[in-house]
């Protein structure tokens, strides 16, 4: 369940916030915002529910806006699952406040669009609310952010509501804010200029964790190339073929990471991200399976995911991480 996955005839939370005008002056790479969510949805008939954690490592600033990696470790049924990308923060992590309240004013002057509704007031103790809302008659979707005078988000409450009757409800809270420290990257990885390709299988956890992986059972492919730089920030054009069909998709990388590769600096130190105020850690942990440097992502004590890399390009040689109901997602270099 991924806080920003709402979306609206087509569009993103990104699309619905106000153009982005400036970054508060307090977000600055080394900075982290961890979050505690809870979330729920389900129909008529069944329903379902989990809690996790967003941990989010402001990385660059490109264009009026704060990029970061994001971190969502889920536990529904007792299972894990774990995702992690570079992501936009506005509207995750920060919001501007004098923006909002200029955004909501010229669309009030203008008279809002069928199906779109904002508001933003004062919500006590110092603090502000900013509600956004996008309907049609199939579906609705409806956020109200709680932030503070400088556009700290403290609060998220989301509402989706779809056509066949069924909803999803997650509250989001703000666990604390620290502070990591960056090395300094100004290069690209080798390993942008690649357009590798992955074979995909999935595995049953035998004894709760990612050494412990049933015989692998291979469902498909996916592939990745570049498809725009911006600065520091790279897009990424992704295919996923599987038995039950073909889907393209977008993802973010930077100088650190992304969906497929790191700098191989970071591989020459032991941490690579430590925050141990919320027992998160992302640490070498040796030679991995297929000649590469292992990485092992750890929470609360318990290793979570792993990742091998190529020392030299940074490229992403095999991958292992929690998807839920006790599953692995697992990806092995195949070309």
């Amino acid at each position: 369940m991924s806080f920003s996955a709402s979306a609206q005839q087509g569009l993103t939370l990104q699309d619905l916030l106000p153009e982005p005008n400036k970054v508060p002056s307090w977000i600055k790479p080394g900075l982290v915002a961890a979050y505690k969510f809870q979330g729920g949805s389900g129909d008529q008939t069944s329903a379902g529910t989990g809690q996790g954690y967003q941990i989010y490592v402001i990385t660059n600033i490109e264009n009026n806006m704060a990029y970061g990696i994001g971190f969502d470790i889920f536990i529904a049924a007792g299972y894990p699952s774990y995702s992690s990308s570079i992501k936009p923060l506005k509207g995750v992590v920060y919001l501007d406040p004098k923006e909002v309240q200029d955004e909501v004013r010229k669309a009030q002057a203008a008279g809002f669009p069928q199906g779109m509704r904002q508001e933003t007031g004062t919500a006590g103790n110092n603090l502000y609310y900013y509600l956004l809302e996008s309907s049609d008659n199939q579906s609705m979707t409806r956020y109200f952010f709680v932030y503070d005078k400088n556009g700290l988000i403290q609060q998220v409450r989301i509402l989706e509501k779809y056509g066949d009757g069924s909803s999803t409800v997650i509250n989001v809270d703000l666990l604390g804010v620290y502070q990591t420290s960056l090395p300094s990257i100004n290069t690209m990885p080798p390993a942008v200029k690649a357009s590798p390709s992955y074979q995909l299988y999935s595995s049953v956890s035998l004894f709760g964790g990612t050494t412990s992986l049933s015989n692998p059972t291979p469902f498909g492919t996916t592939s990745y190339s570049l498809a725009k730089s911006t600065g520091s920030i790279l897009t990424f054009s992704s295919q996923m073929n599987t038995s039950y069909g073909s889907k393209a998709s977008k993802s973010y990388g930077n100088q650190y990471v992304g969906p497929f590769y790191i700098h191989p600096q970071l591989l020459k130190t032991n941490s690579i991200l430590n925050i141990p105020q919320i027992g998160f850690s992302w640490t070498v942990a040796g030679r991995g399976q297929y000649g590469g440097i292992l990485t092992q992502v750890q929470f609360s004590g318990s290793p979570i995911a792993q990742f091998e890399y190529d020392p030299n390009s940074g490229l992403l040689i095999s991958c292992n991480f929690p998807t839920g109901g006790g599953m692995y997602f697992i990806a092995v270099l195949s070309r």
